[in-house]
Parts: structure tokens; sequence; C-alpha cells
């Protein structure tokens, strides 16, 4: 059966619809008493378990979304004597500078 037909039919049918979440809420049950059947043998489960079921994220990344990142691009340093000039060197795209006088 296409995907789409039987989308149409757990729209039109509630009783299927039903049929169909109790059976899937059974698999998850039974594939989540499996998983805590192995914690015993192995962290990974657990691991698994923490990270689907209660949103754990290693390293404690929930806030890395939200934050916001400014960056500020300094000019390196005047020459002394371009400063005591009031000398302004100007920057082209290509991170070039071209001196010029401040009084100019």
């Amino acid at each position: 059966m296409d995907h789409k037909t039987f989308r149409v039919l757990m729209e039109q049918n509630p009783e299927l619809r039903a049929a169909y979440d109790e059976g899937v809420e059974a698999e998850h049950q039974m594939l989540v008493s499996a998983l805590k059947r192995q914690l015993d043998k192995s962290p990974v489960p657990a691991i698994f378990l923490l990270k689907t079921r209660h949103g754990y994220r290693e390293g404690d990344q929930s806030e890395q979304g939200n934050r916001v990142s400014v960056t500020f691009n300094l000019p390196g340093a005047q020459p002394l004597d371009a400063f005591r000039r009031g000398t302004v060197i100007e920057h082209n795209a290509s991170g070039g500078g071209d001196e010029r006088d401040a009084d100019a």
C-alpha cells in the first residue's frame, strides 16, 4: 500500500488510527525495555536513552544555538611617527594600506 493511501485511510478511519497508535506504543515499550535490559552490559543504551528520551546533550550545547556572536576586527598598530603626525592608514579590500595625512 502506498504511504499516501495509508495516510488518507488513517485520517478517514479513527479506529484504524487508534490501532496503529497502540501498535506503535507497544513497539516503543518493547524497544525501551530491551535497551534497559542491556544497561548492565554496556553504557551505550543508557546514553542513547538519555539523549532520545530526556534531551541530554554531551557538553551541554543547549545554549550554543541562542548565543549572539560579535567579532571586532581592529586595525594593526601604526608606526609611532605616523601616529604623531596624525596619519590615517586606509586599508583596501586586498589588505594593503595607503597612508594619507589626517589634515588632507
